[in-house]
């Protein structure tokens, strides 16, 4: 995938280095808004929060120049390849999979299980669970993640280019396509088909503040662990949709 290893997951790297701060996103977490009618349902209000995400790459999109920007409807370089994703965006996606009519549920699931089983060799972590190990190298994470680079995610509709569960989907899905910073340093490069000669300067300008997506995964961990699910766990899509760790 294009994206890499996914925004959330990259803050154990990226503090590891020294590019964040190890309480970058804390100081400023903002509460996880409810829309009317959603209740006290814990999905819907995860899915709240998972939504807030786009509006930190409007800002920053707000401020791109004509021609910038090639992302669009079908455009689906960023969706080949796997990426980590917290437990709580785990229980967004598999709850937008089971809400898909058949047989595209039954497509999706089965895409899921074949990515599983042809990757359990060098899957870090629990391959049955769908957990990945929170102590693992970053070797490690490079022979599995390299080793499925290309391969589809189980998400992605062919020859359509779209997400089977787009309104569900995690928080690099949504921030992906423009640089990522952290203050006044990127952390991580725009997709290389946008920002074409893109000075640094423009490319910081245009960036995405991973601060507040970092602060909203903590605060739906926190609404995960108060309505009695686990919320540590990190995974990948496919795991999401195939580990018994995430099973109701």
């Amino acid at each position: 995938m294009c994206a890499g290893r996914g925004v959330i997951s990259q803050r154990r790297r990226w503090v590891k280095h020294g590019i964040l701060a190890p309480g970058c996103g804390a100081r400023q977490d903002p509460p996880v808004a409810e829309k009317a009618g959603s209740g006290s349902n814990l999905i819907d209000r995860l899915r709240n929060g998972v939504e807030a995400a786009d509006a930190e790459w409007e800002k920053a999109a707000a401020r791109v120049q004509p021609g910038d920007l090639l992302c669009r409807e079908g455009c689906f370089g960023c969706c080949m390849g796997s990426f980590e994703i917290s437990f709580p965006e785990a229980l967004v996606l598999r709850d937008g999979v089971s809400a898909l009519p058949e047989p595209k549920r039954t497509r999706v699931r089965e895409s899921a299980a074949r990515l599983v089983a042809g990757s359990t060799a060098s899957f870090p972590g629990d391959p049955v669970a769908g957990v990945l190990d929170p102590d693992r190298s970053e070797e490690q994470d490079a022979a599995f993640f390299d080793a499925v680079e290309h391969v589809a995610c189980p998400l992605l509709d062919l020859p359509s280019g779209r997400c089977a569960v787009y309104a569900s989907r995690p928080v690099t899905c949504r921030t992906y396509g423009l640089a990522w910073r952290e203050d006044r340093t990127v952390v991580h490069p725009a997709c290389p088909l946008n920002l074409p000669d893109a000075t640094p300067a423009h490319t910081l300008e245009t960036a995405v503040d991973v601060a507040p997506l970092l602060a909203g995964d903590q605060a739906r961990a926190e609404l995960a662990r108060a309505g009695g699910r686990p919320s540590g766990a990190a995974t990948t899509v496919a795991h999401a949709l195939t580990g018994t760790a995430f099973a109701e």
